[in-house]
């Protein structure tokens, strides 16, 4: 009894994540886009980590995703001056049959929350813009802010930046200001699962 508890724990933990890119058990990875983020705009790159910076209301950014599948989660983390929600969208510029996706979301304050969306279908080399925009009725420039990534000496970002399957091409920051283009990497995570 006892050594089938062990295999059949050991077999739910080997099955519960995916992180090797493998088509043959294709889950939602959540940390596809943001294991990218990390390690290219990472403090030994030569950027800063600021966790509410860019009092703008829309962080947007594009990315080309170099493999197939699609895109399944939606990560991000509201800052400690607003509790409110966001309009999420993440279109698939390349094709325009394709789906894309918008919708409201309320994150954690306290940590990176992944919530899941209806699926983005991308085809290896499709061009991704991932935005997100403060709802109307905020009261207070401060609850705009976002994390994002800075270079460290205040430089733009040398977009693009390959990492792995993921391209990043661009960013900007708009609305109630702006726009400013490429000064900082706007922390929204995606999931994606390989087709």
């Amino acid at each position: 009894m006892k050594n089938n508890l062990l295999l059949i724990f050991i077999v739910l933990f080997m099955f519960s994540c995916d992180n090797d890119n493998d088509p043959t058990n294709n889950v939602c990875e959540n940390n596809y886009v943001t294991d990218a983020i990390t390690t290219a705009f990472s403090v030994a790159n030569g950027y800063d980590d600021l966790a509410e910076w860019m009092d703008l209301e829309t962080h947007e950014y594009e990315i080309q995703i170099n493999e197939n599948g699609e895109i399944c989660t939606v990560g991000y983390q509201n800052p400690s001056t607003y509790t409110g929600g966001y309009t999420i969208e993440i279109i698939n510029n390349t094709n325009s049959s394709s789906t894309s996706y918008s919708g409201t979301h309320t994150f954690s304050q306290t940590a990176l929350d992944y919530q899941s969306i209806t699926p983005v279908t991308v085809v290896s080399g499709d061009y991704i813009t991932v935005k997100r925009t403060i709802l109307p009725g905020y009261t207070n420039l401060n609850q705009t802010v976002g994390r994002v990534l800075r270079k460290s000496d205040f430089s733009n970002v040398p977009y693009p930046i390959t990492q792995g399957n993921v391209v990043f091409q661009g960013s900007v920051f708009y609305g109630a200001g702006g726009p400013v283009s490429n000064n900082s990497q706007p922390y929204i995570a995606l999931g994606f699962k390989v087709n």
